[in-house]
């Protein structure tokens, strides 16, 4: 119950936050701020391991895809050339497609739902 807690101020703030930084309201806030804590907690597993994960794609379709970001999982051909440019996702999540065996990506409003496998 104190994990859920910390969760529910967590989102709270990052509303706020956005309420002041962006002027929107705060009903699209919560809802911008739900998202964005659950696409970091989705990118947090992903660095442990194999996720299952559902969203929407660009065209519309729902696709459920076998997902890490955990770099030993990854082919060592298929590891970034160029390092990590994480600071400049913020919306969008790229994550290594084991289902596809190639890099993806998804936004924070297109993800339906995630598990751990």
């Amino acid at each position: 119950m104190k994990a859920l807690a910390h969760f529910r101020v967590l989102v709270m703030q990052k509303a706020w936050n956005l309420v002041k930084e962006e002027g929107i309201s705060l009903s699209q806030a919560l809802k911008d701020a739900w998202a964005l804590v659950r696409l970091q907690a989705l990118k947090a597993l992903m660095k442990l391991g194999a996720v299952l994960v559902t969203f929407r794609k660009v065209n519309g379709e729902v696709t459920t895809r076998k997902a890490t970001r955990n770099m030993d999982l990854v082919p060592t051909e298929k590891h970034p050339k160029y390092g990590s440019r994480e600071s400049e996702y913020i919306w969008t999540l790229p994550f290594f497609s084991l289902t596809d065996n190639a890099w993806r990506s998804l936004k924070a409003e297109n993800l339906i739902s995630f598990s751990i496998l």
